[in-house]
């Protein structure tokens, strides 16, 4: 089993924060809707939490499986960290330090189901609900904080890649996710340690052992380029690297089941 699944397996909280980090993921999604990034993006960020399903945690060289319901398969990927020792802060310089030195790193694909996800979206709540659809994929390694180079915002300069049955779809730099305020012009990012001192204002910790996930780099998702590439498929091998961590690959199946309850009772 691979090193990062086996501790997410064993841990008990299995419970993951994911943030919608990069700007170029989000427009490129709303633009083909005709719709603008929401200024809410700027001032908060955006995430979802879900506890994850030991079945569904799968790791390098595993197989990754979609109900066949699912008529929009999608690979997202990202970056996500464990924290070592439970921490609140509202200070952004000693968030940066924490996940220095008390968190560890690897490679996360949020398997979304699309179609699903924007059922979930018409309604107050969100997306948690389809989030849980699909497996997760997390590895090989973990990769302690001290030993990438993050700058001092907390933003580790790595390049990342992504391919799908050795097509790139995806070539660029962590550091992507920053972005300019459209009010004040500032360089910004919404990052680990921006998120964390966030959190930390609303009088929130996270505990040892929880997850979080940096949002999906941009050009790492079909969504954003649907009109390019298929939906996944059964077959089809998905590629991600991470410079310093290594490479999470997974092979797609396809999984006969039925579909969720149009309704559960009427009177």
């Amino acid at each position: 089993m691979n090193a990062a699944v086996e501790f997410i397996k064993k841990n008990s909280t299995r419970y993951l924060m994911d943030t919608l980090g990069f700007e170029k993921h989000m427009r490129q999604i709303r633009e083909r809707r005709g719709d603008p990034v929401p200024d809410a993006w700027y001032r908060r960020p955006y995430f979802y939490p879900i506890f994850l399903d030991s079945e569904k945690i799968k790791g390098h060289g595993e197989t990754v499986t979609f109900p066949s319901y699912v008529e929009q398969p999608d690979y997202e990927l990202e970056m996500v960290g464990c924290f070592l020792k439970p921490f609140r802060t509202t200070s952004v310089d000693e968030a940066v330090d924490f996940i220095k030195h008390n968190m560890v790193f690897t490679i996360f694909n949020d398997l979304s189901a699309r179609d699903l996800q924007a059922q979930d979206m018409a309604l107050p709540l969100s997306v948690s609900a389809s989030k849980g659809v699909a497996d997760k994929s997390f590895g090989p390694v973990w990769v302690s904080g001290n030993s990438l180079p993050f700058d001092a915002n907390g933003i580790p300069d790595v390049g990342v890649r992504l391919s799908v049955n050795g097509e790139v779809r995806c070539e660029d730099r962590f550091g992507s996710i920053y972005f300019n305020d459209p009010v004040s012009g500032a360089r910004r990012c919404w990052g680990f340690a921006q998120v964390i001192a966030w959190f930390g204002g609303l009088n929130q910790r996270f505990e040892a052992g929880h997850l979080l996930g940096s949002g999906t780099v941009g050009d790492g998702s079909i969504m954003e380029r649907s009109d390019h590439y298929p939906w996944l498929k059964g077959g089809d091998v998905i590629r991600m690297e991470i410079e310093g961590i290594g490479v999470l690959e997974n092979t797609v199946a396809i999984v006969e089941m039925p579909g969720p309850a149009k309704s559960i009772s009427e009177d």
